[in-house]
């Protein structure tokens, strides 16, 4: 990555299996296919989302620097497997 944008990121993203992530950089995922498929009620479903967004760092997923996004137990699903 060249520029660094975590300082405006406002996204939380919805992967092709059921999970929500709060950012791209981080490893963290808040699940809600299960809870949809369980008959979860809307608000049910929106505190998923709260805990998802409470949750988000406010950047690098949490990690110290760019180098530390290298690190073995830094390292998350890419994109491609995200489902965007």
């Amino acid at each position: 990555m060249t520029d660094e944008f975590c300082g405006g990121c406002n996204r939380v993203r919805l992967t092709a299996d059921g999970s929500i992530m709060n950012c791209l950089f981080g490893t963290d995922e808040f699940p809600v296919r299960d809870a949809l498929r369980s008959g979860a009620t809307t608000a049910e479903l929106m505190d998923i989302v709260q805990s998802a967004a409470d949750a988000k760092h406010a950047r690098l997923g949490g990690r110290e620097d760019m180098h530390d996004l290298n690190s073995a137990e830094a390292l998350n699903r890419p994109m491609v497997r995200i489902g965007g």
